[in-house]
């Protein structure tokens, strides 16, 4: 069973009206799209719940009410606040989801929401700990403290040479947005095509060394059978020579009819052995 996984962050708000829940899910529309995961689907569960389906995620948009017991602790120079905007992402395949990658998702999804409602906090996670917005939105601008800090003199022949640099080629290139971020979907099939061809090309080349193990295989088991065919016949020879060699040597001239039938028998009975008909025949024998 898969793991119920959750990346919660809420919005402490100062004022709650008609108008928040429909401003915080367009906030999270846009940013849905924007990073290339567009809403498919809207549900309001009820009138403080909305859900949204995306390929990889589902959101759930909630206006709360204050509990009277909290586990976060406020900042020393928050008030209380009146609501809080709940919001939730669930992976919907959670072993394929990048954990990191969520989690920025939702701090995104936080700060645009900041721009749309009147919030006090921010409560990230599960930490158990509110953050000023001011100090939640510092974390999307690391330059900051740098720029406060004092500038050094610059000498004049640096001023002088950062001076005449156009202005356009100094000019910061837009950030892509939405679809802009991915690679079009024409790169992306012909390196899909490529990838399939070579797995189809290495599948046939296995099939044929496979193929071609087999012939061998096969060659090698009919050169052992003809080479113990012939070993066969080579033993049948000598011990027909052997016989008739030792019928000469023991008999005379008048046994030599007699020899001759004795020699045929045994031809005869040593082909039926090879031929393997004797052992055959040896059951029918009572």
């Amino acid at each position: 069973m898969a793991e119920n996984v959750q990346y919660t962050g809420r919005l402490g708000l100062e004022s709650r009206d008609s108008k928040t829940l429909s401003d915080a899910v367009t906030a999270v529309v846009d940013t849905l799209d924007d990073f290339g995961h567009p809403a498919e689907t809207i549900e309001a569960r009820a009138e403080n719940t909305a859900r949204l389906q995306s390929d990889h995620y589902l959101v759930t948009v909630r206006l709360r009410r204050v509990p009277l017991r909290r586990t976060a602790k406020l900042p020393g120079s928050v008030m209380q606040p009146s609501a809080l905007l709940e919001l939730s992402l669930s992976p919907v395949y959670p072993g394929y989801c990048d954990q990191e990658i969520s989690e920025l998702l939702l701090a995104e999804t936080l700060r645009r929401l900041l721009d749309r409602v009147e919030a006090a906090f921010v409560e990230w996670l599960d930490t158990e700990v509110a953050l000023t917005c001011e100090q939640f939105l510092s974390a999307f601008d690391p330059q900051s403290r740098s720029a406060e800090q004092p500038v050094a003199a610059v000498p004049a022949a640096a001023s002088d040479a950062a001076a005449s640099v156009p202005q356009m080629a100094r000019s910061v290139q837009p950030r892509p947005r939405g679809r802009d971020c991915f690679t079009p979907v024409d790169q992306t099939a012909r390196a899909l095509d490529a990838h399939c061809d070579l797995a189809f090309q290495e599948a046939r080349m296995r099939k044929a060394a496979h193929a071609v193990a087999a012939a061998s295989g096969k060659s090698w088991a009919g050169l052992r059978a003809s080479v113990s065919a012939s070993g066969l016949r080579s033993n049948w020879g000598r011990q027909l020579q052997a016989s008739a060699l030792a019928a000469l040597s023991l008999t005379g001239p008048r046994r030599l009819r007699f020899i001759s039938h004795l020699l045929l028998l045994t031809a005869l009975f040593l082909f039926l052995e090879s031929a393997g008909m004797v052992q055959a025949a040896r059951p029918l024998v009572p």
